[in-house]
């Protein structure tokens, strides 16, 4: 072989080689970047989606303005917390329809049930194989007859009666006849106002209490039952204390009506239409009241995420909105007192009886 032919065989050789080297490098480079990735993949933490739970919510009704607005504040409440998802009911102010709204709640799988009840008696019973099933309780508003509930969130009903009788024994300079619309029937919230206010009257041996009655928390019924009330004891009546502002509204054009500007009336609610009376001297005043939605929201989350310092009963103390208060804080924009800017006066107060409500943080 010529020295220029084996010249050539070498360098084809080297050639060879070299593209033999290069294809392993390559293979080399390509296992190594697999078992690497494969060693991140395996080793870094997987994400994995945030649960989501199931919350129950059953009102008696929403056929009230007070009540829908209630249920309202509920549904966009919870609707700050993506990681629930809300099921709801409403009883159309029948009690055994609720007690089968709360059974199809239940059925769906809920992992906590919100109530507003219709009664405080009817539901006992359902509470109780609710809670058998590990899904806590939570009141708001009214609560029900004994201990079958994680939690009442509400105003203290009894002091709000309280409250709402000495501002009329005050006005009444102590003396005269009062009327008392108490609210509807079996509620815990209008039986512990008419418990309260009733307790207070006791104090005051010249006011005498003529006429005391139930009534749906509708302004048309208020009106009529009024009406039927000046009818029957006329000049007698010196004050008209209703358990809602709702029914009071019903009170007050009565009275308008009848030409009776010399009647003290006082109601409960807190109703931005109440403190529009009040500036305009139609009401005397009324006991701010506070349904515990807001709180009753917060509550609920903590106890989903294992909270164990929870308190049998939260209640929220009453604030009294006379003139200077209804002047203000009035706002025709915003349904009640109790969800002025800020949060009313009497979460402050609940703040410093419950130092659980101080800690958590609304959404």
């Amino acid at each position: 072989m010529s020295e220029r032919a084996s010249c050539t065989v070498r360098t084809e050789q080297r050639e060879e080689e070299g593209m033999k080297m290069t294809w392993r490098r390559q293979v080399l480079i390509f296992l190594i970047a697999a078992i690497a990735l494969a060693l991140l993949n395996g080793c870094s933490p997987k994400s994995t989606p945030k649960k989501k739970f199931k919350v129950g919510w059953s009102i008696d009704t929403i056929t009230t303005p007070f009540n829908a607005a209630e249920d309202k504040a509920v549904k966009e409440g919870w609707a700050k917390y993506p990681e629930v998802e809300l099921y709801s009911a409403e009883a159309q102010a029948q009690s055994i329809k609720q007690v089968s709204d709360i059974e199809d709640l239940v059925a769906k799988g809920i992992e906590l049930l919100i109530v507003k009840p219709r009664d405080e008696k009817t539901l006992v019973d359902t509470f109780k194989n609710v809670m058998k099933k590990g899904i806590p309780v939570v009141l708001i508003d009214r609560y029900v007859e004994g201990d079958a509930y994680t939690i009442f969130v509400g105003s203290d009903n009894v002091e709000v009666g309280r409250a709402a009788a000495e501002v009329m024994a005050k006005e009444l300079n102590g003396k005269g006849n009062i009327a008392l619309i108490e609210g509807t029937p079996g509620a815990s919230s209008y039986l512990e106002r008419t418990e309260g206010f009733n307790e207070v009257l006791k104090k005051y041996p010249g006011l005498k209490l003529i006429a005391s009655q139930p009534c749906l928390a509708k302004r048309d019924e208020g009106k009529k039952l009024t009406e039927n009330w000046l009818q029957g004891y006329g000049a007698k009546i010196n004050g008209i204390h209703s358990n809602t502002d709702e029914i009071t509204m019903g009170v007050i054009q009565a009275l308008k009506e009848a030409g009776r500007k010399d009647v003290i009336v006082t109601s409960v609610n807190g109703q931005m239409e109440a403190l529009k009376q009040i500036i305009d001297g139609a009401i005397a005043m009324t006991v701010a009241y506070s349904p515990g939605v807001h709180p009753g929201i917060e509550l609920s989350w903590a106890i989903l995420n294992s909270e164990k310092e929870i308190p049998k009963k939260i209640l929220i103390p009453a604030v009294n909105v006379g003139v200077e208060e209804a002047r203000k804080y009035y706002d025709p924009n915003i349904y009640l007192f109790d969800y002025i800017p800020g949060g009313s006066p009497a979460y402050k107060e609940a703040e410093k009886r419950y130092p659980i409500i101080a800690k958590l943080k609304r959404r």
